[in-house]
């Protein structure tokens, strides 16, 4: 029954979505005709599925404009030194399938792992589990992937790849194959990484619904409110007091399950850090997409912290593109019915990251449906014409099972 109820209630709630219709952006004409790098903005990807296969460029003709999306990823290198490998247990490959590693966790919690991996044209996509006796599997990440997996100079390339923080004394990493050639992994480990862009990433703020704070049991309880589904990459904080401070900091949302024929919520965590006074206050975690939110800091003994602000930034996704100088293009979202567009754009542009220009989106409309003009109904094709029908018949059925059953207790009687 709860079941049901739910599956109602989420099936109202995508009607109600279809019948808002799509978002659609005006992309700002550029001077010179070429290949452009387009930022998907916050308030178009918070209505684009989450795996933005809805999205769609258009020209003034109405004609689609072929493009491929370029996660930032790709426009970031990391340099990594003191590369130590973890123990791998097993390497199987299912043939235009899947390659599976199990490796060992030698500390008492992960959080990231590094991945060393031969030159690979292309990206891949993988999902991440963990264990405890390589018997039950619990998921960590559903839908990762790697891009950017080739080197200028050298054969191989590091990729680091961060997930919630866990316990589990094994990790299973599952490359999918069905639809590209495996890589080949190298190796599997930790090291120091660092991070470089190789071109300038701005990041941008989500705006919040609500914040709203508790104090119990010595730990400051913060819930904080989405006007819908958003994508998190990063949060900052500004404390105000006291001056010296470190805090544990548990970053969880709320889900639920069935357990024994009933419904129960529990904490799904997302990250863990820890502030404190003599560091930065900017703390990168696990993208994640959610409309609530919820930290908890530890305070133990101390005074609870005065929060001055709590900002949550994402990280910018771009399109690339071959526009045309001064003409109108459309870019357009909202319609999870849509699949991925197979364009041969990918395949033969050998973009330079630092070489793209970027093309804005200006004017931003959430667009309602058009109502279709409906044509003049006959009578009997009428909404009340056929509830009297309805009604009609109903008294008939009545009226006959009456004398029906009246017949019959007079032949009982007699």
């Amino acid at each position: 029954m709860i079941k049901s109820i739910k599956f109602f209630i989420l099936l109202l709630g995508s009607m109600a979505f279809a019948q808002n219709g799509q978002v659609s952006g005006t992309i700002d004409p550029v001077k010179e005709a070429g290949l452009y790098r387009i930022r998907i903005p916050h308030d178009i990807r918070s209505y684009a599925t989450q795996d933005l296969r809805d999205i769609r460029v258009w020209d003034a003709k109405g004609n689609q404009v072929p493009y491929f999306v370029q996660p930032t990823s790709d426009y970031k290198f990391t340099k990594v030194s003191d590369f130590a490998e973890f123990e791998v247990v097993s390497n199987t490959r299912i043939a235009d399938s899947s390659s599976t590693y199990i490796f060992k966790n030698p500390y008492k919690t992960i959080e990231k792992a590094v991945l060393l991996i031969a030159n690979y044209q292309g990206s891949k996509t993988y999902r991440l589990e963990g264990s405890d006796d390589q018997k039950e599997w619990f998921g960590i990440i559903n839908n990762g992937q790697l891009n950017q997996l080739s080197h200028p100079t050298k054969t191989e390339v590091y990729k680091e790849i961060q997930f919630p923080l866990g316990t589990y004394s094994y990790l299973k990493l599952v490359f999918d194959d069905r639809y590209s050639l495996p890589i080949n992994l190298l190796g599997i480990g930790m090291a120091n990484t660092e991070t470089v862009n190789l071109v300038p990433i701005t990041m941008e703020e989500i705006p919040v619904k609500s914040i709203e704070f508790t104090e119990q049991d010595k730990k400051t309880q913060i819930h904080i409110r989405f006007e819908r589904p958003e994508v998190m990459d990063q949060i900052r904080m500004e404390i105000k007091a006291p001056e010296l401070y470190s805090r544990n900091v548990l970053v969880y949302t709320l889900k639920e399950r069935e357990v024994k024929r009933s419904v129960e919520s529990y904490r799904q965590h997302l990250a863990a850090f820890s502030i404190r006074s003599d560091k930065d206050l900017v703390f990168n975690i696990p993208t994640s997409i959610e409309q609530e939110l919820y930290l908890e800091i530890d305070n133990k003994d101390n005074p609870k912290l005065e929060i001055g602000s709590l900002k949550f930034m994402q990280e910018p996704v771009y399109l690339v593109a071959s526009l045309k100088a001064n003409e109108s293009y459309k870019i357009t979202a909202g319609n999870n019915k849509l699949e991925f567009p197979d364009y041969d754009i990918f395949e033969v542009t050998n973009t330079t990251k630092t070489a793209l220009p970027i093309a804005e989106i200006g004017t931003i409309v959430y667009e309602q449906p058009e109502k279709a003009i409906e044509k003049t109904k006959s009578f009997w094709q009428q909404p009340w014409f056929m509830w009297s029908c309805i009604g009609i018949a109903a008294l008939m059925i009545v009226y006959f099972a009456f004398n029906m059953l009246r017949d019959m207790n007079k032949d009982n009687i007699n």
